[in-house]
């Protein structure tokens, strides 16, 4: 007993650079994800079918995408300074699009028209009306959440709308515009060449930059709307739309504090110390009901180390089929049907436990049908004109044909 005590104290006072912890494939990021969408199904269960929040003190949805923010921004930053800009652009949009077209036509296209014809006994009016179905697709075909509904289909027969007046069929969408964002904003410091090792320390400027936002307007405002960049509203930008100020700022942060992570992988310490006391002080904000602010910083460290400290058992999770996307984007729109249906009549645990197990079928037939297919095209490189001439590469100093006596010695 003695010698394990010994090892777990060596261990918790030893640091080592992210970068030699974090292994490729030998992480928990995929784990994290899971869990990440699960804690937002689990947060829409009591909002879409009971028409409350989950807990008071935080919103567990607003913490579960916090953390999609934090890998995306480790990941992210990675791919970008190993590809070109445009073939980082190309895996961006390979990664979003394909799933959610899908997503965004089986809404419009199959469950609008139970839906409507439910309410009206007709799908006249469904099609090209004013915020019907062609406007749906249309308004949000890109990424932005700029139309939440559709027609009237859920109006006043829902919990979320008796609660918000939420005539929204899939709310989960919101946040791919502040993530499309964020790939923009990364492409553009990919071109500038801000992510070489040499202007590494920009990102890490910008990063203290922000963090001391968040703590002034905790200082000054505490939990309360008022502050800097908390209110208003940027853009309307091409495609996404308007973004929130406020949920820029906070999800923003979480992006950039994984990408510098990356960055300063050499440098950043993983420590269980420093890991336990983060998710201490990120826990004690939660409760204050004031997790979004300074606290982001403390959430951010606690992700990071658990990548690379949760066993090792959960790093095969996600790392062969990623079910987390096509679980986040359809499941709102499951328990807003099941809501409707009056299914939450079974309780919060079993409408979260049927909704969960529905939107998983729909991400494992997303995942396979649509993402992956989506993802073989990530080494495709368009044609260029003319006739292509192909080289005698064995004139070429160096080069051996695969089938030469020489390859099978």
């Amino acid at each position: 007993m003695l010698p394990l005590l010994q090892r777990a104290a060596r261990r918790a006072t030893t640091s080592q650079p992210f970068g030699e912890a974090y292994g490729g494939r030998a992480n928990s990021f995929g784990a994290l994800r899971l869990a990440f969408a699960l804690a937002v199904v689990l947060s829409h269960a009591a909002a879409l079918g009971f028409g409350r929040p989950l807990v008071q003190r935080f919103d567990l949805g607003a913490v579960a995408v916090a953390g999609f923010f934090t890998i995306s921004g480790f990941l992210i930053v990675r791919s970008a300074r190993r590809t070109s800009t445009p073939r980082f652009l190309w895996h961006r949009a390979l990664r979003i699009w394909p799933g959610l077209w899908v997503c965004l036509l089986v809404t419009g296209l199959v469950v609008a028209p139970l839906l409507h014809q439910d309410r009206h006994g007709t799908l006249d009016g469904l099609w090209r009306s004013p915020g019907g179905v062609l406007d749906y697709l249309r308004q949000n075909w890109w990424g932005g959440l700029r139309q939440l509904g559709i027609g009237d289909l859920l109006q006043g027969d829902t919990p979320y709308w008796r609660w918000q007046g939420g005539n929204t069929i899939n709310g989960s969408l919101w946040t791919l515009a502040y993530e499309l964002f964020c790939y923009l904003l990364v492409a553009a410091l990919a071109a500038l060449t801000i992510l070489r090792r040499q202007l590494r320390w920009l990102a890490l400027l910008a990063a203290v930059a922000v963090f001391g936002v968040l703590c002034w307007n905790h200082v000054r405002h505490g939990s309360g709307e008022q502050g800097i960049w908390m209110t208003g509203q940027v853009g309307p930008l091409p495609l996404l739309g308007a973004l929130e100020r406020d949920s820029l700022l906070w999800y923003g942060f979480m992006f950039l504090v994984g990408g510098v992570a990356e960055l300063y992988s050499d440098r950043l310490p993983v420590n269980d110390l420093l890991g336990v006391l983060a998710l201490v002080v990120g826990g004690a904000f939660a409760l204050t009901g004031d997790f979004l602010g300074p606290g982001l910083l403390a959430y951010a460290y606690v992700i990071l180390w658990l990548a690379v400290r949760l066993p090792k058992a959960l790093h095969r999770v996600g790392n062969t089929n990623d079910y987390s996307y096509g679980l986040y984007i359809y499941s709102f729109v499951v328990q807003q049907v099941m809501a409707k249906a009056g299914v939450q009549a079974v309780g919060l645990v079993g409408f979260f436990l049927a909704s969960a197990l529905v939107s998983t079928v729909l991400a494992v037939l997303s995942w396979h049908l649509v993402e992956k297919p989506a993802l073989r095209l990530k080494d495709w490189t368009p044609r260029t004109r003319g006739p292509r001439t192909t080289p005698d590469r064995s004139t070429l100093p160096g080069w051996t044909s695969a089938w030469s006596p020489s390859s099978r010695a």
